[in-house]
């Protein structure tokens, strides 16, 4: 047996010791973490590899299934390199950084195909788009504190984990998470537990404490991606004629603005908030009566585009307004490939999935987003 590599400290003496188990990662699931079936128990355990082998401490347990935190390997897969940051094995930020970027890029494209495997797929497949860079990328990050200690939360364990060195940060944001933590002077203000915000806006940094996500305005963490998938919905949009487009979860008209400015039709831009602008209508398009206020209030009682950006809880309300707007095409874009497949699957109408996109605009993670293009024949 070969000597066992240790990648955790060790727990102060006189502590309780949690419950080790051996493992054999078979595959990688959709969060990352590696899925060990062994001794009649499943263990899902983050920072592994498909064929690695070892042990790990059980963190969570329920009946026969666990969540574990990597203790040792044994079995080193060829595909595991040295992290470029000192704080991965404990941070709870990244998921592939053991890994290089095109298995990274390979686990995602099978978590999307599982994710679809009840929808039949585009001819062409999954169009796969990589990140120009695997770090130095995220223009905005949340940060908890508990007293003295800021960091990633780890929601298994709920501790703060500091990150002073943290990679995944565009280099303006780099500095000044290094400043918090070498002036802890923001203490006398912010005590308990509690979180701030860290942004690049508006060409400077911008810091918000204890204040909701996204305060200052939504925008996509990763402008590069971004630009990418702005294009990207763009082409998809105009690839056929439309006379009227509906831009759903719209905010300040990210996706449908390019589009307007090269095919100036009506358009309508329904969202909670967004931007003072003629075509903007305010809405929680949560609320049960969302489609009848928004039919009151609007006019035009159909859309040829249609364009769905919704949070990862998806839109359940899709099949609703799809029947009653009869767009021609949708266009749905989606950081949550589970919300976005179980969205798509509660249409009753007849349609064909044109094109599927996954653009990687989390490299590191486990998340990325999905472009889906649906074309209707009938509703």
């Amino acid at each position: 047996m070969a000597k066992r590599r240790r990648l955790r400290e060790q727990k102060k003496a006189g502590s309780t010791q949690p419950r080790t188990i051996d493992f054999q990662i078979e595959n990688i699931d959709s969060l990352g973490q590696g899925v060990s079936k062994l001794n009649e128990e499943i263990s899902f355990i983050a920072k592994t590899l498909p064929g690695e082998t070892g042990s790990a401490q059980v963190l969570k347990q329920k009946r026969k299934v666990s969540i574990a935190r990597l203790d040792a390997l044994e079995r080193i897969s060829d595909q595991r390199i040295e992290p470029d940051c000192r704080h991965f094995q404990h941070c709870p930020g990244c998921h592939f950084l053991h890994t290089d970027y095109s298995t990274e890029l390979a686990f995602k494209k099978s978590a999307l195909q599982d994710c679809f495997k009840n929808l039949e797929l585009p001819a062409a497949g999954i169009d796969l788009v990589q990140a120009p860079q695997r770090q130095h990328y995220r223009n905005r990050i949340q940060l908890h504190y508990r007293h003295k200690y800021l960091g990633m939360l780890d929601g298994l364990t709920d501790q703060v984990n500091e990150i002073p060195d943290c990679q995944i940060l565009v280099p303006q944001l780099q500095a000044q998470l290094k400043a918090l933590y070498e002036d802890k002077s923001w203490t006398k203000e912010h005590s308990g537990n509690g979180h701030c915000e860290i942004y690049w806006q508006d060409e400077r940094v911008n810091i918000s404490w204890d204040k909701p996500y996204a305060d200052g305005g939504f925008t996509q963490v990763n402008q590069a991606v971004n630009t990418i998938l702005v294009d990207r919905v763009k082409q998809l949009a105009l690839a056929v004629p439309f006379e009227h487009v509906l831009d759903v979860f719209s905010g300040s008209g990210n996706l449908s603005n390019p589009i307007i400015a090269e095919n100036p039709v009506p358009r309508r831009m329904v969202d909670l908030s967004g931007v003072s602008h003629a075509d903007f209508m305010t809405m929680n398009l949560y609320d049960d009566d969302a489609l009848p206020r928004f039919l009151q209030r609007q006019r035009l009682k159909q859309f040829d585009l249609m364009l769905v950006d919704p949070p990862r809880k998806g839109f359940p309300s899709l099949n609703s307004w799809v029947r009653k707007l009869k767009p021609k095409r949708l266009i749905y874009v989606s950081c949550n490939p589970e919300t976005l497949a179980a969205d798509i699957q509660s249409l009753t109408g007849k349609f064909a999935l044109s094109h599927l996109s996954l653009l990687d605009m989390f490299p590191s993670t486990f998340h990325y987003e999905t472009v889906a293009t649906l074309d209707f024949t009938r509703h």
